[in-house]
């Protein structure tokens, strides 16, 4: 990777914005975001580092880059626990309607 722009870490979760080289595109499987030429919004697991990172988004400034950050990080703070609760059944409602 490049840069990271931006990194938080929430729960076992690291969001991160990066631009990616075309060799770390290709890695993460991106297909279908329209190439490499961009800021990614990413994340990787503390439990499986191993696993690499998944690409959440995709934008095509740093300024926009930074909103989608800021909204996913919101998000998974006021959530960090709705994914269990949703495994363990306790969530009947889905998180997006």
């Amino acid at each position: 990777m490049d840069d990271i722009y931006l990194s938080e870490t929430v729960c076992d979760d690291t969001i991160f914005v990066t631009p990616l080289s075309k060799m770390f595109y290709r890695q993460a499987g991106a297909h279908g975001l329209g190439g490499s030429e961009g800021f990614f919004i990413c994340s990787s697991s503390s439990i499986d580092p191993d696993a690499g990172f998944e690409v959440l988004a995709k934008a095509a400034t740093a300024d926009a880059a930074e909103r989608i950050f800021r909204a996913l990080v919101s998000f998974a703070r006021q959530n960090h626990g709705a994914a269990e609760l949703i495994t363990q059944g306790a969530l009947s409602e889905p998180l997006f309607q």
